[in-house]
């Protein structure tokens, strides 16, 4: 977001061994990273950002509240909950040989299927990248979908991990 609301932006891109330090000291605002990695060179890496920032531009996506709730995002509620990865999404057919579309998405409830989505959120999240979930500080409720999905997905209980 801070990228996005600035008026230009030069991405310089390292290759191998990176940038002579004495350019780096001379012109560089400030070094990015985007994970505890070695690339070859910066230019993928300058593109993850550039795609980043870009769906935070202006006019960008048709529908402006699209990024605010794409993954990583704050809480819905624009409280202080946990940063959370995306829920699964699904498409047509309902029925495929891989498996069928959750019927909760298909039953036109908005409260249940936002519902079922900040769970399978949580879920995701919990599995996938548990150091973003503190289970002392999660709010009442999220604690109840989590350990209500925990428990459908026959995992350990929050106590249990």
């Amino acid at each position: 977001r801070e990228l996005a609301a600035l008026p230009r932006l030069v991405l310089l891109c390292g290759r191998y061994e990176g940038v002579d330090e004495r350019l780096v000291q001379a012109e560089v605002d400030e070094e990015i990273s985007i994970g505890d990695y070695v690339l070859s060179g910066g230019e993928l890496a300058a593109a993850v950002v550039v795609d980043a920032v870009a769906g935070l531009l202006p006019g960008a996506l048709n529908d402006a509240e699209s990024a605010a709730q794409d993954s990583f995002e704050p809480s819905a509620d624009g409280g202080d909950g946990p940063l959370l990865l995306d829920c699964p999404h699904y498409t047509r057919p309902v029925e495929h040989a891989l498996g069928t579309v959750p019927p909760v998405l298909l039953s036109g409830n908005h409260a249940l299927i936002a519902r079922w989505r900040r769970q399978q959120s949580l879920l995701r999240t919990w599995q996938r990248r548990p150091d973003l979930i503190d289970p002392a500080t999660l709010a009442k409720a999220d604690r109840r979908l989590l350990e209500e999905a925990l428990a459908e997905a026959g995992l350990p209980p929050l106590g249990g991990r």
